[in-house]
């Protein structure tokens, strides 16, 4: 019976209203709600390690909640989580010694951000949010990337390439049945990260090993024997997982270079499913890409599709929405990571948002791409005490000053959240617009005359502050 005299109740402020929806304007954000689903997320490793310095995320309208949360609400279905084998082991690139951050207020000690545990812990924060997960073993202490493969310090007496492969396989079987365990297998496992040369050809003083799998050194058979280690435990563990290798350049620049990697590694028996690139409108500038939008990115994935008959995955990309990063302006060293985001010339918050609308758009347009991962939604500064927290992936050694330095976040300019934490248009609008998600229903402390608008889109929504709201189905608690 209250149900009934509540949807009255909600029927009359639906009438108030009609009139003025009736002359008003569609919303602020094109509805693509209809159009293919595919995956949309990005790299979230690094969210524990800022919300312990600090950090808070913040909706449109500037409520606080975890950052999750409001990821989920804006139609974020997807995590991409990045795995180290013993994160903040040092390693040693030319003259400078580099080694990922573990230390902060929460730790003093030290803490493996994006080792084993931290990883497991934010495997459960995604799927708990009903978020797909691909997660990325980096084979590696440090970063990995190109011709940066270093091998773990765990693996350095490793003196042949059987014992390195039975490493591999033992790890990443080990990982996997942890995540199957807790119940939170990842739908997709790329092995490697920007694997263009191969994986573990080098010690940590940057001197290549000779049973590695470099493959311009033509190693590209130890090469294929240590991506097939791991594809063998993925699928041992969890056989619905689809393995990605991934290449840098998703852009039609690279195009060629692109098709001859994944050629060779196919003609010498490499397994995996899914073929992932990294696409950025910056470097695909640099690239020589004739077109570094969308569409150039499209050609990329049409050649490998028609080389390969396998589905694409776009692994990274990025667009930065302010020039400069929070801490310095007008000054090339402050400057973020991808610069004026290739031909685009335009940092704004409105250029990332029209970037992701046409990224969107160029990947309906395809069944064969199956999503993407922004790079980076999440890794924000902030302010503590009127200083800026430089919330970094490394930190390098200064022998001069038997210091170590933080080495800059240099993609704090293109998350989906600005300096205060507060959503950014890319997510709230050109994300969650793009992409069905479940209305929220209405509860009976809601001021219902200040609804500004009615949607007809088959079903009747209420819709105030650019959220959309279920009107049947509405029961008070």
């Amino acid at each position: 019976m209250r149900r009934i005299f509540f949807s009255i109740f909600l029927l009359s402020a639906v009438m108030i209203s009609l009139s003025a929806a009736e002359t008003s304007s569609e919303l602020a954000y094109p509805d693509h709600s209809g159009s293919r689903q595919f995956l949309r997320g990005g790299d979230v490793t690094m969210v524990q390690y800022i919300e312990d310095l600090g950090a808070t995320f913040r909706y449109a309208n500037g409520t606080t909640a975890d950052v999750f949360d409001i990821l989920a609400y804006y139609g974020v279905n997807f995590a991409r989580l990045r795995l180290y084998n013993a994160p903040g082991t040092a390693v040693k690139n030319g003259s400078t010694t580099y080694r990922m951050p573990i230390i902060t207020p929460a730790y003093p000690s030290g803490y493996a951000y994006a080792g084993e545990d931290d990883i497991a812990k934010l495997a459960l924060r995604a799927k708990k949010h009903n978020m797909k997960i691909c997660l990325t073993f980096y084979l590696s202490d440090y970063w990995s990337g190109a011709l940066e493969q270093y091998i773990p310090a765990a693996w350095k007496d490793v003196s042949d390439l059987n014992t390195l492969g039975d490493s591999v396989y033992n790890y990443v079987h080990r990982y996997m049945t942890r995540l199957k365990e807790q119940g939170t297998e990842p739908e997709y496992v790329s092995v490697g990260n920007e694997s263009d040369y191969g994986i573990l050809f080098q010690d940590l003083n940057q001197s290549y090993v000779n049973y590695g799998g470099h493959i311009t050194r033509n190693g590209i058979a130890n090469a294929v024997f240590l991506f097939n280690k791991a594809y063998e435990a993925i699928k041992t563990v969890s056989p619905a997982s689809q393995v990605i290798i991934h290449y840098s350049s998703g852009d039609q620049g690279r195009a060629s270079a692109s098709k001859t990697f994944f050629e060779n590694l196919a003609n010498n028996g490499c397994k995996f499913d899914v073929v992932g690139g990294s696409y950025y409108p910056r470097w695909s500038a640099d690239h020589h890409s004739t077109d570094d939008t969308p569409a150039g990115m499209l050609v990329w994935a049409k050649l490998m599709e028609q080389t390969l008959n396998k589905p694409i995955m776009i692994m990274e990309t990025g667009y930065s929405w302010t020039q400069y990063r929070p801490y310095g302006r007008n000054g090339g060293n402050y400057e973020g990571q991808l610069g004026m985001n290739g031909s685009y010339n335009e940092a704004s918050e409105n250029g990332q948002r029209d970037f992701l609308c046409d990224l969107h758009d160029k990947i309906a347009s395809d069944d064969n791409i199956l999503g993407y991962m922004y790079w980076d939604p999440i890794f924000i500064d902030q302010s503590v005490n009127g200083s800026w927290i430089k919330s970094c992936w490394a930190e390098k050694y200064d022998p001069a000053y038997n210091q170590w330095w933080e080495d800059g976040n240099v993609i704090s300019n293109t998350t989906w959240f600005d300096y205060t934490g507060k959503a950014l248009p890319a997510l709230y609008q050109e994300v969650n617009s793009r992409q069905l998600h479940p209305s929220t229903s209405l509860n009976k402390t809601d001021n219902l005359s200040k609804t500004c608008k009615i949607v007809e889109n088959g079903h009747l929504y209420i819709v105030r502050d650019n959220k959309k709201y279920s009107v049947t189905g509405i029961e008070i608690q």
